[in-house]
């Protein structure tokens, strides 16, 4: 059974409590437990930061206790993470060797440093897929995945076996309850890490040549029967489920997954059910730690960072996980070498980006403590090929990001550079012979500054007005209509980077919110599924005074995936005062010579606003006309009506005739200032520039100012400061500015940030 936030405090009273930034010493003192004992532990009401250090075989044995002696005093940090693989201590059946993990955990009580340990089922012992041949994944084509080594689990194993073959469970849960009577014994552990990057495992394939249908998973017996078990649940009749998916099945055992497109509500209740299976092996793992230990954190964090990046082959509701733990968090690796298709990118890490990752992470925290848990240490390394190096001022940035967003802590991935496999000689904060870097010290540096300036941390969130609405259903039916969810994920990736421009914070919300919420805008992105409580709850959204922004296509199916007759449905099309016509696909091939006049605009059209602002856009995916009832026309292209406003209520909503976040994603900026125009008048930045990006993080008696700059060159501006402010000190530099009534003229180098001290 799992345990709730406020249960897993009272059951822990009178025990060594940790939670987020904060460890209580209680009961039996050991040698970093004494209560006043300083040893550079997590202290009461203090910033996590540490780093990634123990995965077998890194670092050498002879090496571990010196470079945790300089983890902990030469770099000050207060906490490694460990990433104890299955298949290594468990060779044989029932036989357990932890003597690797003993000695690093000794060194550790020795040396005041606290572990996060990891649960890892990824790597699953051989001798269990020689037992269970039937356990392993297996892909849409009906290929079964082999135990092997991968460039992140260099001792094999991987990609771990299926839990749904209930010897795969009893075996993992074993191996858990193993580990954790070892581990909890000692006073330097803080906390587990439950689920490493939730997803599953063989959907981010290591095989380069991988078709789609081979990243696809998992299609074996067992997950096949417990997914016809599921429907059972959610249908009852074999009959409702033929209607809703327009089939002939005698019976549910007749069903096979879906493993080719073509028809949406079987998929979408397909990745349903995998996103609610990854949501019950979250608790199983958690509640096998806890069967042995509910004395210390469960946390876990994810790479994937939907809306703004993909969730369906992944297989994951960030929000249904995050429930599970008491502390979530994200991974971020920003300069990072990825292959796209043929092509190959440099990932800069953008800012705009990166913050929408951690916004994602906090909002899906919801409320409890998040953190940075693998910030990118060196240069990204696949076999011969590796990433730029992270530079001192990536380091500054993506730490000072973290903070502002509210984030109670930063681990590296890693400490030392990688030994074996395609990851070797990167991902270090130190060299492979242990020496120091500038990218370390930066990290320590900022460490010192982040522990420093704790009393105006701790106590700070940020408080956004504004929301971006998301409903996995709308991702799922992108990918069910086109094998990617790329309009989807651009779509909410435009907007946000909108409002980061605007210097604006966002929540990412799910629709079960709508009514709870306080926020004085709400954005809509790509919300094809018309649900009937979604619709309805945006309209009272609108009439008590909020402001509501869509765009092309909301609503334009319903929930059982058929397209509905009139786009918005349940009545908005009254309430709200327009129709949607018939949509345009846009093509963006370059524009054909000769070209019909009529078919020009197929090819993404200037699309020209009379209100808000004079501004222009293209457009993108969808054009589409609207018929205006009641709204005002504030839109046309070509002639046509795109776009529309309406007072409703006490509030205003606005329409957009074609994909608007697509659109701003892609480098029509005119979007950014359309929704500058709706947005600013309703919700004021706390601090605002021109060419900069300022986040104010406030405290009672003082504040911090970060000020990013993700340009490829040096920039100087203007930070217009709340009033009252007279003084503010570079806690990097040490420069002192006066603040006048226009607030402080700074200079940012390229892609850094600057932080400042605030005093009245």
């Amino acid at each position: 059974m799992s345990i709730s936030r406020r249960n897993f405090i009272q059951s822990a009273a009178g025990a060594s409590l940790a939670w987020g930034g904060l460890r209580i010493f209680a009961g039996e003192p050991g040698a970093l437990g004494e209560p006043g004992a300083d040893h550079g532990a997590p202290e009461e009401n203090k910033f996590i930061y540490g780093t990634q250090f123990y995965r077998p075989p890194n670092p050498p044995r002879d090496q571990r206790r010196k470079m945790l002696k300089d983890v902990a005093q030469k770099y000050g940090f207060n906490l490694i993470r460990m990433y104890p693989m299955w298949d290594y201590y468990n060779r044989q059946p029932g036989k357990f060797d932890f003597e690797e993990i003993e000695e690093v955990m000794k060194y550790c009580d020795e040396f005041g440093v606290r572990v996060l340990v990891g649960i890892v089922f990824e790597t699953a012992p051989y001798w269990l897929e020689q037992a269970n041949p039937e356990a392993r994944f297996v892909d849409a084509r009906g290929q079964a995945q082999r135990l092997e080594g991968s460039g992140a689990q260099m001792t094999g194993g991987w990609p771990g076996l299926c839990l749904d073959w209930a010897p795969v469970r009893e075996a993992a849960q074993e191996f858990v309850r193993q580990l954790a009577q070892v581990v909890k014994s000692h006073p330097s552990l803080y906390a587990y890490d439950c689920w490493n990057e939730p997803h599953i495992e063989p959907a981010w394939q290591r095989n380069i040549w991988a078709t789609p249908q081979e990243r696809m998973y998992c299609y074996c017996e067992k997950t096949i029967e417990k997914f016809q078990a599921w429907l059972e649940k959610r249908y009852g009749t074999i009959e409702r489920l033929n209607e809703a998916w327009t089939r002939g099945f005698p019976n549910f055992k007749a069903i096979d997954p879906p493993r080719s497109l073509g028809t949406y509500p079987d998929w979408v209740d397909w990745r349903r059910y995998i996103i609610d299976r990854s949501t019950k092996y979250m608790h199983f793992r958690a509640d096998s730690v806890r069967a042995v230990d509910t004395n210390h954190v469960m946390e876990s964090h994810g790479a994937h960072h939907p809306p703004v990046e993909a969730m369906v082959e992944s297989g994951t509701n960030a929000w249904c996980l995050a429930e599970v733990v008491d502390v979530w968090g994200l991974s971020l690796f920003p300069r990072q070498f990825s292959a796209t298709g043929t092509r190959e990118r440099w990932m800069q890490g953008q800012a705009a980006d990166v913050a929408a990752k951690f916004e994602v992470t906090r909002s899906n925290a919801a409320g409890k403590d998040f953190w940075l848990t693998e910030l990118q240490g060196g240069h990204w390394n696949t076999g011969l090929k590796r990433g730029p190096q992270m530079r001192p001022q990536d380091i500054r940035m993506w730490n000072w990001m973290a903070v502002a967003t509210g984030a109670r802590g930063i681990i590296y991935w890693a400490y030392l550079a990688e030994s074996t496999g395609s990851e070797a000689s990167g991902f270090g904060l130190v060299t492979r012979d242990g020496e120091t870097t500038e990218r370390a010290e930066e990290a320590a540096k900022n460490n010192k500054l982040i522990q420093a300036h704790w009393v105006i941390l701790k106590d700070y969130r940020p408080k956004p007005q504004v929301a971006i609405l998301t409903d996995q259903d709308n991702a799922l039916l992108a990918f069910a209509m086109s094998g990617n969810e790329s309009v989807s994920t651009e779509s909410h990736r435009g907007y946000y980077k909108a409002l980061w421009n605007l210097d604006l914070w966002a929540d990412f919300i799910e629709p079960g919110s709508v009514d709870k919420a306080s926020y004085k805008v709400i954005v809509a992105p790509w919300h094809l599924i018309g649900k009937k409580e979604t619709c309805e709850g945006l309209r009272r959204f609108v009439e008590a005074g909020g402001t509501l922004i869509v765009e092309s296509s909301f609503g334009l199916f319903d929930e059982r995936f058929y397209h509905n007759p009139v786009i918005p449905p349940w009545g908005l099309s009254d309430v709200f005062g327009y129709q949607e016509k018939e949509s345009l696909m846009m093509n963006t091939d370059a524009l054909p010579n000769p070209l019909p006049h009529s078919d020009r605009i197929y090819y993404q059209p200037e699309i020209e606003f009379s209100k808000p602002a004079r501004v222009s856009l293209k457009a993108n995916t969808f054009l589409t006309p609207i018929k205006v009832t009641t709204a005002e026309p504030i839109a046309t292209c070509q002639g046509l009506t795109v776009a529309a406003m309406k007072k409703v209520g006490k509030g205003t909503v606005y329409y957009i005739g074609t994909n608007l976040g697509a659109s701003i994603t892609a480098g029509s900026f005119g979007g950014v200032e359309l929704l500058r125009s709706i947005i600013t008048p309703l919700v004021k930045p706390d601090v605002t520039s021109g060419k900069l990006r300022p986040r104010l993080i406030s405290g009672a008696k003082q504040s911090l100012l970060a000020v990013f700059n993700d340009s490829a060159e040096d920039q100087t501006d203007q930070i217009v400061l709340p009033s009252g402010y007279r003084r503010a000190r570079n806690l990097h530099s040490q420069e002192e500015i006066v603040a006048g009534e226009k607030g402080i003229r700074v200079t940012v180098q390229f892609q850094d940030v600057a932080v400042f001290l605030l005093e009245s």
